[in-house]
């Protein structure tokens, strides 16, 4: 009986398929724990920025909310997006239908032609700001109110929403792709709608840039008024001028970003469906497996960046998220009550510093402290050797007596008269009080302890003993 072998390719052996399946089983591990920290912490950024916006009154302005529906598309690409992938890289293919797929396809559609609707939206209101100069940044309701934002978000949305729900025509077919960890359109689409998506696409970078161009270029030159009473309304305008500018710089960075890192899987799926096309179907175009997973995975990190980035440049949204996360407040101290009671305090202001044409000038209040009594003139020399009644800091209106010193002082069985001081003629006047005292308290000079007063008073009896 004949034996007969078969031969096979040393790749297709027992051995190397199974070391091949515990290394890929291996790296789909590792890539579902690096998307699931990823997922979790552009999840927790983003909520944190939206959070820390809305629960702020002085922050609910119109480019903080924009910058949070910004935020909450970002949340809408975690959750149909990213988390979709993480699903397929753990069971290792894609196990929901036909139809999520689809739905996957339209999502990573309106994600990302609504983040250029939303930039695009944010530079127009930018640029508006720098062209119109502090009237408009001081006064925005009445050019760009918050209702017509919210229309004019809503437009944007439902155009984005229109360009995505083409996908769910039979026309256009989609499949999961393996590296890709997501699905997409696959070959056989028509090249009309990548035409369209392309004309929309560039129409947005252009306004954006037409924006960025306005941003840049534009300088206002503002001039200090020799009124003395428009010093605070110009200080006031500059400050939020320079804000709105600021704010416009935010704008540009996130473009960027988003140019940088969504661009190469935008031009990737574009590229792909143009080659493998109805009108293109004699060539078709195969991409590296690196490449494909490393522009998915370039992609994947925009949700975590765009957060960082805003919370990183918004210095009173970033102080606000760390007061309430770590429970303190960044508030000066105020003298006279805690900072929780600063509206129930009943405290005047101590002084006024008052601008003029001769340089600033200190203004004190007619009024005394509502709590504390008025401050008392200069002691006079006695008090000097007397024990205070009360701490250096305490305020008092009674007249500091002399105090009593002893009759004698013996020194080898000869007695001499001490030396009493008298008070100052000035001291022993009564003082009238003032109708208005100073809220600025004079300096005195440092008081006496009784043990420097006790050495003054040996080194005088010692210089006066017979020689």
């Amino acid at each position: 009986m004949a034996v007969t072998v078969e031969y096979v390719p040393e790749e297709d052996t027992l051995a190397i398929v199974t070391i091949r399946e515990t290394q890929s089983a291996s790296l789909r591990t590792t890539n579902a724990i690096l998307i699931a920290a990823l997922l979790i912490s552009s999840y927790f950024l983003n909520v944190l920025f939206i959070v820390a916006v809305l629960i702020t009154k002085s922050f609910r302005t119109t480019i903080y909310l924009m910058y949070c529906h910004l935020s909450f598309v970002n949340i809408i690409d975690l959750s149909f997006n990213i988390f979709f992938a993480l699903i397929f890289v753990a069971n290792g293919n894609w196990n929901l239908s036909n139809g999520w797929c689809t739905f996957n396809v339209a999502i990573q559609e309106f994600v990302h032609l609504h983040t250029l609707l939303v930039l695009m939206l944010i530079g127009a209101e930018r640029a508006l700001g720098i062209i119109l100069g502090p009237e408009y940044v001081t006064h925005g309701h009445k050019y760009l109110s918050g209702l017509r934002i919210t229309g004019v978000s809503m437009i944007l949305s439902c155009v984005s929403i229109t360009l995505a729900s083409i996908v769910f025509m039979n026309v256009i077919p989609t499949k999961p792709f393996r590296n890709r960890y997501v699905c997409g359109i696959d070959g056989g689409g028509p090249i009309g709608y990548v035409i369209a998506r392309l004309v929309v696409y560039f129409g947005c970078l252009a306004v954006i840039l037409v924006a960025i161009g306005a941003i840049l270029q534009r300088r206002t030159a503002a001039s200090i008024s020799p009124n003395t009473q428009e010093y605070a309304e110009f200080i006031k305008r500059n400050r939020a001028m320079q804000e709105h500018r600021s704010r416009a710089k935010l704008m540009i960075l996130i473009t960027c970003v988003f140019i940088g890192i969504e661009g190469p899987y935008i031009t990737l799926c574009f590229f792909y469906e143009t080659y493998n096309s109805r009108e293109f179907s004699d060539v078709s175009i195969d991409l590296p497996q690196d490449a494909d997973t490393l522009i998915t995975w370039l992609k994947f990190v925009f949700p975590l960046l765009c957060p960082i980035i805003m919370l990183s440049w918004c210095n009173d949204v970033w102080t606000k998220v760390k007061e309430v996360m770590c429970c303190r407040s960044y508030d000066p101290p105020t003298i006279g009550h805690m900072p929780g009671l600063r509206e129930n305090a009943d405290m005047s202001p101590v002084m006024t510093v008052v601008g003029g044409e001769n340089g600033l000038r200190i203004k004190s209040e007619t009024q005394g402290y509502a709590l504390r009594q008025s401050w008392n003139q200069t002691p006079s020399v006695s008090s000097y050797e007397s024990e205070a009644t009360s701490s250096g800091t305490h305020e008092t209106n009674s007249t500091i007596t002399p105090p009593q010193q002893s009759s004698a002082a013996s020194t080898g069985g000869t007695t001499y008269p001490a030396e009493v001081l008298t008070p100052r003629e000035s001291d022993t006047k009564p003082k009238t009080q003032k109708s208005a005292p100073s809220k600025i308290p004079r300096q005195i000079p440092q008081f006496k302890t009784k043990r420097s007063t006790s050495r003054t008073k040996k080194s005088t009896v010692a210089s006066r003993r017979p020689a």
